[in-house]
Order: structure tokens, then C-alpha cells, then sequence
């Protein structure tokens, strides 16, 4: 079952490099690439608007008027997205009216020029998510990733993946926030109180997420080699088809740790789409059912 598992993982990743290579020719690397991993920031909840949002702000756009600055690229990604807040709010503290001022500083140069295509707010999910996926603070994470003068595609092709580990390491490498967006080193929300530790802008099981459905595929589909990084795909968060599939192949009592590898979940994932998606009858007629039963 484990070479059942990794065997759909490779195939479910194949067909990811195929759509991409696709992609990669209809709208040019850095912004498909871009359009892929602002989705993915976006979670399920956001991933429509993170999208939309890279769709008004292509990222050539964003790269001239944001001059390499982060804190620029922030300011113009949150004043676009509706999500920069017009008022000061009563609930601030001094940090935050700082900081908030900072991007105001930097968007109201653009603002004349980007009112007329500004998302609504309403566009996006606040309500009901864990505090860590604040769409603001995934803003921030964008402003990084993609602010330098040195494209994002460059820089992932400069990183050799013949050392996973350090392959992996370096990749959480370029979610960590520069001087100018430590803001969210230490805060959740602007309306919340300082943490005591620092919080990652984007967590290890996003980013894991973001490097098996965006990273990876998008390098095979530029021809690299990956196969090395299948070896040790770090586990994504799980996610309801995740363990319905594993339900159905492990049995009600399986142990999860029997799946707990990105290759495997994204085998998983693969097997749902191939033969539960369409499938109601609850695995009774189901030839992968039956094949592992034998």
C-alpha cells in the first residue's frame, strides 16, 4: 500500500508539472508562478481572491512601482486588495498606528491610480479562520517573496535540489520577513495584542503545501529533476479528503503515521480524484477497493 501510495503521489505530481508547463507558456514563469503561490497563500478559504488579486496586480506591475521595497509592495498589495484600513482604529497601539501609517505613506502615491480597480472587501474570508491565516499577514508574505529584484523562478533554480534537506531548509528561507514587515513577526491581527514569541508569516505546513503542489511541480515542468525532494516531501496539514481516502484504504483503526509524508498525502489525493470523486457506492463496487481486499 505504501508503493500504492508514493507510485499515485508521483502520478498526481506528474500530471501537476504537465498543467503548469501549460501554464508556464500562456502566461510566461515568474507570473504563472506567481499567480500559483498567491493562490496557494490564500488557503481554500482566500484562494479565489489571492488570485484575483494577482490578476489586477501582475507581478511586473508590481515590481516597477514597488522598487524592490517590501513595505512598498505590502502597501500596494493591501491598498488594491480593499484590505488597507482607511480609519485609525481606537483599538490600536502606538506599533500599529506606526506601522500603518508607514503603508499609507507609500499608498496614497498610488492610490488615484488604483481606485478604479480596488477589490471590495467583502471579497475576502476574515471571519472564522485560524488567526495565523490573516489574509493581511499573507499579504506581507507576498510582499517578500516577490519584491526582490531577483526573480522568485531564479532564485528557486539557483537552490540544487540534490540536498533535500537543504532544499527544503532554504525554501522556508524566503517566507522570513525582512526589517520593514517584522510588524508580523509578533502580531496576528493590527487590532491584536503583541505575542510573546515570534509567529512565522507563514507556517511550516503551508509552506510544505506550497513546495508539493506549487514548488515542485513547477520545476519539473521547467525541466529540473526533482525526484531527490519525493524522497523527503515534508506532510502537509491534513485535510478531509486527505482522511477519507486513507479511511477507505487503512481501514477505521489505521494508524495516520502510515500516510504522514507529503508524496504519500499527495498519493492520497490522486486516488480521491481517480475513484471517489464519482464514486457514492461507498467503495462496494470500486476495482481499487476490491484489488487491495485480494
Amino acid at each position: 500500500k505504501a508503493m500504492l501510495l508514493e507510485s499515485a503521489g508521483q502520478e498526481r505530481l506528474r500530471l501537476k508539472a504537465l498543467r503548469m508547463r501549460a501554464g508556464i507558456q500562456d502566461r510566461g514563469a515568474e507570473q504563472f508562478l506567481y499567480e500559483e503561490i498567491m493562490a496557494s497563500l490564500g488557503f481554500k478559504h482566500n484562494s479565489s481572491p489571492f488570485r484575483q488579486l494577482a490578476s489586477i496586480m501582475p507581478l511586473n506591475t508590481l515590481k516597477e512601482e514597488c522598487d524592490n521595497d517590501p513595505l512598498n509592495a505590502c502597501a500596494l498589495l493591501l491598498g488594491v486588495s480593499g484590505l488597507l484600513p482607511a480609519k485609525v482604529s481606537r483599538n490600536w497601539d502606538d506599533e500599529t498606528r506606526m506601522f500603518v501609517r508607514k503603508l499609507w505613506d507609500q499608498w496614497w502615491k498610488q492610490h488615484s491610480k488604483w481606485e478604479t480597480r480596488r477589490m471590495s472587501p467583502v471579497v475576502w474570508r476574515l471571519s472564522g479562520l485560524r488567526p495565523q491565516n490573516n489574509p493581511m499577514r499573507r499579504i506581507a508574505a507576498a510582499a517578500e517573496l516577490f519584491s526582490p529584484a531577483n526573480a522568485l523562478t531564479k532564485r528557486l533554480l539557483q537552490i540544487s535540489p540534490k540536498n533535500p534537506g537543504s532544499w527544503y531548509s532554504k525554501i522556508e528561507g524566503l517566507f522570513h520577513p525582512s526589517k520593514s514587515l517584522r510588524y508580523w513577526n509578533h502580531r496576528l491581527s493590527l487590532s491584536g495584542k503583541p505575542q510573546k514569541s515570534d509567529i512565522a508569516m507563514v507556517g511550516h505546513d503551508r509552506i510544505a503545501a506550497i513546495a508539493s503542489n506549487v514548488l515542485i511541480p513547477f520545476l519539473a515542468a521547467e525541466g529540473l529533476n526533482v525526484q531527490p525532494l519525493l524522497k523527503e516531501m515534508p506532510p502537509e496539514q491534513d485535510n478531509a479528503l486527505i482522511r477519507q481516502t486513507a479511511f477507505a484504504i487503512f481501514g477505521r483503526d489505521h494508524n495516520p503515521s502510515l500516510y504522514r509524508h507529503g508524496l504519500k498525502q499527495q498519493g492520497l489525493l490522486q486516488i480521491f480524484h481517480d475513484f471517489c470523486l464519482n464514486n457514492r457506492t461507498a467503495c462496494a463496487d470500486c476495482k481499487l477497493a476490491l484489488a487491495l481486499q485480494q
